[in-house]
């Protein structure tokens, strides 16, 4: 018997020792997955990274968009450039997965957007991850806060604010 609740203690703390190091790498595979997706703009890539429910909001957004292109060809629609996954357009030379912070049942990562030659235009979003199913997912990606005093503005907020004119 003794045998038994030994072997059953090893092994779970064996799982846990295990589920708590998948926990803390997991996080950071999928920022360096965004990376890698940003860095080569694919698109795809990226899409394979979020929740159902983000992705389904871009794939609205996308749809919207189309609708006012084809209503106005003569104006830039709202996501003429395409969607923003990013808080600005510029092309960064390097893209790296920062620090991770537990925020209620969520998980933030910063995305630290690198410029070498001009360290100062680095910047840092922040992407939320939560669990769907086994795999951590994007279910939002927080945009660096240029201007002091706003509140931080998100993927979400961006894609709905776009068509609330």
């Amino acid at each position: 018997m003794r045998f038994a609740v030994l072997v059953g203690a090893l092994f779970a703390s064996t799982m846990l020792s295990s589920a708590g190091a998948f926990a803390a790498e997991a996080p950071r595979d999928v920022g360096a997955a965004f990376c890698k997706a940003r860095l080569g703009d694919d698109e795809a890539a990226t899409l394979a990274l979020l929740t159902p429910s983000l992705a389904k909001l871009v794939d609205e957004a996308k749809a919207r968009n189309d609708v006012i292109a084809k209503a106005t060809p003569d104006e830039k629609p709202p996501f003429g450039d395409g969607i923003p996954y990013q808080a600005f357009p510029d092309v960064a030379q390097g893209c790296e997965a920062g620090e991770i912070t537990d925020k209620s049942g969520r998980l933030e990562i910063e995305i630290n957007y690198l410029f070498p030659k001009t360290p100062k235009a680095n910047w840092t979003d922040r992407l939320t991850l939560v669990a769907v199913g086994d795999r951590l997912l994007i279910d939002d990606i927080v945009f660096a806060n240029v201007a002091d005093g706003e509140q931080d503005q998100g993927l979400r907020r961006v894609l709905f604010d776009a068509f609330d004119q």
